[in-house]
C-alpha cells in the first residue's frame, strides 16, 4: 500500500533528496547515510502527521511524511460517523442475507427437512439469546417451512400447527383452512334444529378510507341499477338490505348473474381484456396461461380494491402450499348480512364464475361461518357446491333472511 503512494522527503542537503514514485518500491540508489536520514525524517513526519493531519491541514510549506498521512487517514476513518454507518449497513446486509438464505432453505427442503426447520425456528423464537439472529429471520423461516410442509401433506401441516399451539398466533399461519379457531373443530357447528351456529366473535367496526367510500358508493349504484331497489340505509347496511330484497324475488341463478354484471361494470370494459393477456395468458382463442405470476400478484393487489366489500385481508398460501392465497380477516358483507344464502349466491359463486369465465383465472372462495373468515385461492379450481366442505347444510341460526323468506312463502334458499 505504501509503495503506491507518492512520497517526497526533503532534508537540508538538496543533493540527498529522495523521491519515491508509485511504480517503484525502492530508490535506484541510496547510501546508508541517506537511508538512516530518511528513516529519521519519516518518524518525525509520522509524529507531525498525527498532530496536524487528524484535525486539519498542515501549515503552508510543510510536507508531511507518508507515516503521518497514513496515521491521519486511519484516525479519521476510526473516528468518522460515516464508518459507524457503514458498519451498521454491513450488519443489516448480513442479517438480510441470513433471512433470505433461511427462506430459500425452507422453500426447497424435503418434508422431514421442513419439519425440522419448523422446530429449529420455534426453538430460536423461544430462546433468542441462545440462538441469535433477528426475530424476523426465524418468523419467516417458520412460516416458509410450514408452507413447505403444507405443500407436501396437509395433515402433517395441521399436526405441526397443533404441536406449536398458542406459540403460533392464528394471524401468522400460512393457511387457516382446517385449523380450529374457537371450537374443537374447524367445521361449522350444527345445532339440533339443523341450523348453523352464528359467529361467536364480536362484530368489528371497519374504518373506511376515501377509496372505500367511493368504491362502495359506485358498487351500490350498480346494484340498484340491476335490482331496481334502493335502500335508505347507509353504506354496508344498505347494500345488505338491497341484496336481501332482491333475494326474495329472484332465483339463485338470477342473483349470481346480477353480481357478475355488477363486477363487469366495476372492472370497466378495458379491465377483463387487459387481465386476460397479462395474467391469464389468453390471446383471442388461444390460452397460453395462466402465467405463473398471476395467482400471487392477484392476491397482492386484491386487498386494496376489495377492502370496501369484504374488509381487511392478507395474502397467504393456498391449501396446496403455493402462493396465490388471500384470507379475509372477518368478512364485512357476511357480518352485516348474517345470511349464508347471500354469502353463497351474491359473493362466493358469482366471484368464482366471474374470475373463471370473464378473467380466465380459476378461483376458489371458502367462507368460514364460525369465524367469518374467508379464504380466496387464486388459480385453484373450485369444488362443486354439492361437495364443498365449506358449505354445510342449513341456515345460520340468527339469519334475518329466514323470517323474511317465510313471510314471503318462498323456499329456503339458504339450504
Amino acid at each position: 500500500y505504501i509503495s503506491r503512494v507518492p512520497l517526497v522527503c526533503s532534508i537540508d542537503d538538496p543533493k540527498t533528496t529522495v523521491v519515491r514514485r508509485p511504480h517503484r518500491t525502492t530508490p535506484r540508489s541510496m547510501s546508508r547515510t541517506s537511508s538512516a536520514t530518511l528513516l529519521v525524517v519519516a518518524l518525525l513526519g509520522t509524529a507531525a502527521g498525527v498532530c496536524v493531519g487528524v484535525v486539519g491541514r498542515p501549515s503552508t510549506g510543510a510536507r508531511v511524511g507518508i507515516g503521518g498521512r497514513l496515521a491521519a487517514r486511519s484516525a479519521l476513518r476510526m473516528s468518522s460517523p460515516a464508518q459507524a454507518v457503514r458498519n451498521q449497513l454491513g450488519d443489516t446486509a448480513r442479517e438480510a442475507l441470513a433471512v433470505a438464505q433461511g427462506a430459500v432453505r425452507a422453500s426447497t427442503a424435503t418434508l422431514d427437512g421442513a419439519q425440522a426447520m419448523v422446530r429449529e425456528a420455534q426453538a430460536a423464537l423461544d430462546t433468542p439469546s441462545k440462538h441469535g439472529g433477528s426475530t424476523v429471520r426465524w418468523l419467516l423461516m417458520r412460516r416458509t417451512a410450514l408452507a413447505r410442509v403444507l405443500a407436501f401433506d396437509q395433515q402433517a401441516y395441521l399436526t405441526a400447527v397443533a404441536e406449536l399451539g398458542p406459540r403460533l398466533p392464528r394471524a401468522e399461519l400460512p393457511n387457516r383452512q382446517g385449523v380450529p379457531a374457537l371450537t374443537a373443530s374447524a367445521a361449522a357447528t350444527i345445532l339440533p334444529d339443523g341450523t348453523i351456529q352464528d359467529c361467536l366473535l364480536s362484530n368489528v367496526t371497519y374504518a373506511e378510507s376515501p377509496l372505500d367510500v367511493l368504491l362502495l358508493s359506485v358498487f351500490r349504484k350498480f346494484v340498484q341499477d340491476e335490482t331496481g331497489f334502493k335502500s335508505d340505509k347507509p353504506t354496508m347496511a344498505g347494500l345488505a338490505e338491497e341484496g336481501r330484497t332482491y333475494m326474495l324475488r329472484a332465483s339463485e341463478e338470477e342473483q349470481q348473474m346480477m353480481v357478475r354484471n355488477v363486477l363487469r361494470r366495476l372492472f370497466t370494459p378495458a379491465g377483463p381484456p387487459f387481465y386476460k393477456i397479462f395474467m391469464s395468458g389468453v390471446f383471442g382463442e388461444r390460452k397460453l396461461g395462466p402465467w405463473f405470476w398471476a395467482p400471487a400478484l392477484t392476491s397482492w393487489v386484491t386487498p386494496l380494491f376489495f377492502k370496501f366489500l369484504v374488509g381487511p385481508s392478507t395474502p397467504n398460501y393456498r391449501a396446496d402450499g403455493q402462493l396465490g392465497g388471500l384470507v379475509v380477516e372477518k368478512c364485512r358483507f357476511l357480518q352485516e348480512s348474517g345470511c349464508k344464502g347471500l354469502c353463497v349466491h351474491q359473493c362466493k359463486l358469482p366471484a368464482q364464475q366471474f374470475f373463471a369465465e370473464d378473467l380466465g383465472l380459476a378461483l376458489t372462495v371458502q367462507p368460514n361461518f364460525e369465524t367469518q373468515e374467508c379464504q380466496w385461492s387464486f388459480g385453484e379450481v373450485p369444488l362443486p357446491v354439492e361437495v364443498d366442505p365449506s358449505l354445510p347444510a342449513g341456515c345460520l341460526t340468527g339469519c334475518p333472511s329466514r323470517k323474511a323468506l317465510g313471510e314471503a312463502k318462498a323456499y329456503n334458499k339458504c339450504s
